[in-house]
């Protein structure tokens, strides 16, 4: 059974359920074309069409505990000979909209910019019928020498199809694959590293000295978040309480209203929430109780605008910007490649300036330059046993 990593579930559900608008336009601006059918899939959209959008180069989760904590094979794959891209075409393949406004509008943006520095031609292509990911990934294999797909539920179209096409090289963004395959890079993101910013902005702002943490689901991705963030919290100041939960559900905004409303009422005055669509229901509290939020993901600052105080997480734009240079250079890296703030592939969003001093901005910059340079270490999930609630 193919094991559904969250992070990917997580950053669709809380840009479907927090108000995020969806353009009624083709994909990336192109001339676009529409198969419809209709079919659902756990973990994948349910909407009734494949859409592909296909433009010139002249326009503008599945892993194992603890695995993304470590970085894969570094080798170049033999498939980018002669290092020069110039002509060459590669495809995104989404399986959710890209014009959300969000994470992968952020990534297309991100690739679209690579290839076109690259002097790469870019087509984007959006799928909305799971029964379409393999045959679809395997015509467009057939056109291009760079493919990105993305999230869990293309793990088994990326297994099927990339052993026939060895000569194309593929991006799986933020899932695992069963077996490896050596044209084929499976990216994930450090999100301890931008948490531990998170925690920095908590730590200074707390006046009660007492920091909350909300996470969805039990898993890997979510324990970045709330190591990293605790570790942040602890740089400040050692005696800052941490208390952290686990909500339990992906979408549900009234359990994580439920969940913020009695974490603040226990004293907890800033809390970090990586909750997905549940989120919204902590931002409602966050607003009604006027106590201090800091998101995941996505910019706060729209959802939250009176108390939200910056949000941290993967930079899809950056990520994407990286594995189109490493082809270019031909240095594409195939198996696990996990990136952080060094690869500007994890960021800090925009801070609310109303209520976050230049101070705290200026440490949170000083301690991204030390965990860049190698200064400051940041524990990743696999630490997550040694922290103790409310200590």
């Amino acid at each position: 059974m193919i094991h559904i990593r969250t992070s990917a579930v997580l950053r669709r559900a809380a840009l479907a359920l927090t108000g995020v608008a969806v353009l009624a336009v083709a994909a990336c601006g192109g001339a676009a074309s529409t198969a419809t059918s209709s079919s659902s899939s756990a973990g994948g959209d349910t909407s009734a069409a494949a859409t592909s959008s296909a433009t010139g180069g002249d326009t503008g989760s599945g892993s194992a505990s603890g695995a993304a904590s470590t970085t894969g094979s570094s080798a170049p794959s033999s498939n980018t000979a002669g290092g020069n891209a110039a002509g060459k075409t590669a495809t995104l393949v989404s399986i959710q909209s890209v014009t959300d406004k969000g994470v992968m509008q952020d990534f297309v943006s991100g690739f679209k910019a690579a290839t076109e520095k690259a002097g790469m031609k870019s087509n984007v292509v959006v799928l909305t019928d799971p029964s379409t990911y393999q045959s679809t990934l395997d015509g467009v294999s057939a056109r291009s020498d760079l493919v990105f797909t993305t999230f869990p539920p293309m793990i088994q179209a990326v297994e099927a199809v990339a052993p026939r096409h060895p000569k194309v090289d593929y991006v799986l963004l933020d899932a695992r694959l069963t077996k490896p395959i050596g044209n084929v890079q499976e990216l994930f993101f450090r999100e301890n590293e931008s948490s531990y910013l998170s925690g920095i902005v908590a730590g200074e702002l707390t006046k009660a000295k007492k920091v909350g943490f909300l996470g969805a689901l039990k898993q890997d991705v979510i324990d970045r978040y709330l190591v990293g963030f605790s570790n942040g919290v602890k740089s400040v100041d050692p005696s800052i309480q941490v208390c952290y939960a686990y909500v339990g559900s992906l979408s549900d905004p009234a359990l994580g209203k439920q969940f913020a409303t009695t974490m603040y009422g226990q004293g907890v005055d800033v809390i970090h929430a990586a909750t997905a669509g549940t989120e919204v229901g902590v931002y409602q509290a966050a607003e009604e109780l006027h106590k201090y939020l800091i998101g995941a993901d996505v910019d706060i600052l729209p959802f939250a605008p009176n108390y939200g105080l910056t949000a941290s997480g993967p930079d899809f734009a950056g990520a994407a910007k990286v594995a189109v240079e490493q082809f270019a250079a031909n240095q594409f890296k195939s198996g696990l490649q996990v990136y952080g703030l060094a690869d500007g592939a994890v960021r800090i969003l925009p801070f609310n300036d109303k209520l976050v001093p230049q101070k705290v901005q200026d440490d949170v910059a000083k301690a991204k330059q030390g965990i860049i340079d190698g200064t400051i270490k940041v524990p990743d999930d696999k630490s997550v046993g040694s922290l103790k609630n409310c200590s």
